[in-house]
């Protein structure tokens, strides 16, 4: 399934228009109908295509038909509501690790101090 099949595939699963969609990416409905007619879309602008239906781009290279058939909106909203939950659950991990490290330096900087001054 070429890209314009996918991207009006998953804006009918969100209910969008292309008018909303163009609204939504700063384009004009013209070419989000375009896109979806002969699949050719420059990576910016599908990079903000991908924002407004909260899928990444792994995502969006294994979407087909089958998978939108199998789920409702509801399932993929879900899914899709999941990995971003994933996503900053990592990335309050990675910093509560990197607090962590700064605080233990800290602590040392703190006890070598100590002794110098004793």
């Amino acid at each position: 399934m070429h890209t314009g099949k996918k991207i009006k595939l998953l804006r009918n699963i969100k209910n969008i228009t292309q008018e909303d969609l163009a609204e939504k990416i700063n384009k004009t409905r013209a070419l989000v109908s375009h896109i979806e007619k002969t699949g050719k879309v420059n990576h910016y602008t599908l990079l903000n295509i991908l924002k407004v239906f909260k899928i990444n781009e792994a995502e969006f290279e294994t979407f087909n038909e089958e998978k939108a058939v199998k789920k409702t909106p509801a399932e993929y909203e879900l899914k899709v509501e999941t990995n971003i939950l994933n996503d900053k659950v990592e990335y309050y991990q990675n910093e509560n690790k990197l607090l962590r490290e700064i605080i233990e330096s800290q602590k040392e900087l703190i006890k070598n101090l100590k002794v110098k001054n004793k």
